[in-house]
């Protein structure tokens, strides 16, 4: 049976592309539930328009995407942590955290789900982090992570005075 989707189908395509399933699937689920119609040559015609207003849409999105991109890579972000002597940090570095840092440094707002990060970064040291922007459009960015110099009392610093 073909059909013409009405919206985007995870493994099945994208609204306004005919597909052919079987006879069952289409007249049971996909039809009664709005998400084919029939490819009658005015469906045709409506969800090919609306499939040009999505494609002309997405490029523009692409576009973006890549405009970001293009600020974002090879920016480097540093991060000032309290570490033990085993270089492990006290508190760690999310998500949330680079999301800040771009905004601080680029204006550029991310969302922490493009983030791409295993788990938070515990340690002291450079990374490479991936942001994904869009589809296949991303950026690599690096986290520098240092550790905080431990400000001196001012007993020390009197002692080094009149040393």
């Amino acid at each position: 049976m073909e059909l013409i989707l009405t919206e985007d189908i995870e493994n099945l395509g994208e609204m306004g592309e005919v597909i052919e399933v079987a006879d069952g699937y289409g007249r049971n689920y996909l039809v009664p539930k709005g998400l084919a119609v029939e490819p009658t040559v005015g469906n045709r015609r409506r969800y090919e328009k609306v499939r040009r207003e999505i494609s002309k849409k997405k490029e523009e999105r692409r576009k973006h995407a890549r405009d970001i991109a293009d600020k974002l890579d090879g920016l480097t972000l540093s991060f000032v942590r309290k570490a033990q002597e085993e270089h492990h940090l006290y508190g760690s570095v999310r998500t949330g955290d680079i999301v800040e840092s771009v905004k601080d440094e680029t204006e550029i707002d991310l969302d922490e789900a493009s983030v791409r990060l295993d788990g938070p970064i515990e340690e002291l040291g450079q990374f490479g982090v991936e942001i994904g922007l869009y589809e296949d459009i991303h950026a690599n960015i690096k986290v520098n992570v240092m550790e905080e110099e431990e400000e001196e009392t001012e007993e020390e610093a009197e002692e080094k005075e009149t040393e």
